[in-house]
């Protein structure tokens, strides 16, 4: 009886040099994948740390305790707003005492009680201004409208990159996989026509190459992700000698993700084309493939 397990191997055994360059060509795959989930993982942080410093401060007139609650209040349900951090004027006082090192207590103290406000990246600006100034509490505002509108300009332009980047990513893994997986079936028409004239079934030697693909795919993904581990430690190092916040680590979790999301990326894409090009070798009734393996069995027969 028949064994996939053991037809997949012997397959192997026949195409060595094929097998372990396609195995060469997924490694490199998996390690461009690695890189850009890891790529993706910093750079989400990295946007969410640009926007959250996004932010407009309001210098508000004296209040009252109450009167400041009901204030945050106030600001929290302004459309646009995600947080705030109020700071007492006495505060910040405190801080310039710091900064200058200088004893201000004897003086007025000249500040107003501000209120940070953290705007979404999606706010409008102007919009927010007018409502803001509506306000009977409000003293006065520091937009910074041209910072604002930057970052959420560089925002989006990060957004397209990771867009398109994904879509040539998954569009170059597919064409590799497809190939390799087309010519395989190629190279092994004869094999495939001798099992099916013996009477073995379709879904039989479609499954010992499905098996065969994800055995390339687990190798190749693991060999990729130690690949990977190698260069992300160089990468993050490098960028921590830059003394830069896009990439400054990863954890444990975020590593396992990626590896898991890759491994994941390869079975659906192996599954995706060996369906295709496994039914694309068997549409047509007479097959070019099997006509021109029967011919060549015919001529070293007669030889």
């Amino acid at each position: 009886m028949l064994n996939p397990i053991r037809e997949m191997f012997k397959n192997i055994s026949k195409e060595r040099s094929f097998f372990f360059s396609s195995l060469i060509s997924l490694v490199v795959v998996f390690v461009l994948i690695d890189i850009f989930i890891f790529t993706v993982f910093n750079i989400n942080e990295f946007k969410s740390k640009m926007e959250n410093s996004n932010q407009i401060i309001v210098y508000a007139k004296t209040m009252t305790e109450e009167e400041i609650t009901a204030f945050q209040g106030k600001l929290l349900k302004t459309p646009g707003v995600q947080t705030l951090k109020y700071e007492s004027k006495e505060t910040a006082l405190q801080k310039i005492e710091k900064e200058l090192n200088v004893d201000l207590s004897e003086e007025e103290n000249p500040l107003s009680d501000s209120f940070y406000v953290y705007v979404s990246k999606d706010a409008k600006i102007e919009k927010m201004k007018d409502t803001l100034l509506s306000f009977p509490e409000v003293e006065e505002l520091d937009l910074r409208t041209k910072e604002i509108e930057k970052t959420n300009k560089f925002s989006k332009n990060l957004d397209y990159v990771l867009l398109f980047g994904s879509i040539g990513l998954l569009i170059f893994g597919l064409v590799l996989i497809y190939n390799l997986t087309s010519f395989g079936i190629k190279a092994r028409k004869r094999d495939i026509l001798e099992l099916r004239e013996a009477g073995v079934s379709k879904l039989f030697i479609k499954f010992t190459y499905f098996l065969e693909g994800m055995l390339l795919i687990a190798l190749s993904s693991g060999l990729g992700f130690l690949a990977f581990w190698k260069l992300h430690n160089f990468i993050i190092q490098g960028i921590n000698i830059l003394n830069t916040n896009v990439i400054a680590k990863s954890t444990n979790v975020e590593l396992l993700a990626i590896f898991l999301m890759s491994l994941l990326l390869g079975i659906l894409i192996t599954f995706f084309v060996n369906f295709i090009a496994m039914n694309g070798y068997y549409k047509a009734k007479k097959n070019k493939f099997e006509v021109k393996a029967k011919e060549e069995i015919k001529n070293q027969e007669n030889q």
